[in-house]
């Protein structure tokens, strides 16, 4: 079974059956237009919405804030992850961020467009005035309000 990320929708290049996707996903994408139109045709050829269960998606936000990809992933993103970790699927998707959560949490993953990651990577947080580091995403610098970035641990 794969799990389809919104990318893998846009891509245009799914065929076949076997294909699920969680809710999320599907209110991504706004009525009209050429992804509507994949995602409608990818419905009458059978597409499933599946919704992940609640310990599920706690399971991938532990692991997203482990990685530090937390800050990156929209509950869609989120959402895509806990189906594939719940149904033990291969995950389509372009996106980094859900590939680096996948890998965390030992789920295949296929790039639609992109080849891929390569490797897991951790992340931290810098603020680009004081360069203090924070091992969570936070909207500004708690001690000088400066912007937050993410870095490579």
């Amino acid at each position: 079974m794969y799990i389809l990320d919104t990318s893998a929708i846009l891509s245009g290049k799914i065929h076949g059956s076997g294909l699920a996707a969680p809710p999320g996903v599907v209110n991504e994408i706004k009525k009209g237009g050429r992804a509507w139109r994949m995602l409608e045709y990818l419905k009458a050829a059978g597409l499933k919405i599946i919704s992940p269960p609640d310990y599920s998606i706690n399971e991938i936000r532990k692991a997203a804030e482990k990685t530090g990809d937390a800050a990156n992933l929209s509950e869609a993103d989120i959402e895509v992850l806990a189906l594939a970790h719940y149904l033990k699927a291969t995950l389509l998707t372009d996106d980094y961020s859900i590939q680096n959560v996948a890998k965390e949490i030992g789920v295949e993953y296929k790039g639609m467009m992109e080849e891929g990651i390569k490797e897991k990577f951790q992340w931290k947080y810098r603020c680009k005035s004081c360069g203090r580091y924070y091992n969570k995403f936070l909207p500004s610098c708690p001690i000088c309000g400066g912007e937050i970035k993410r870095v490579r641990r």
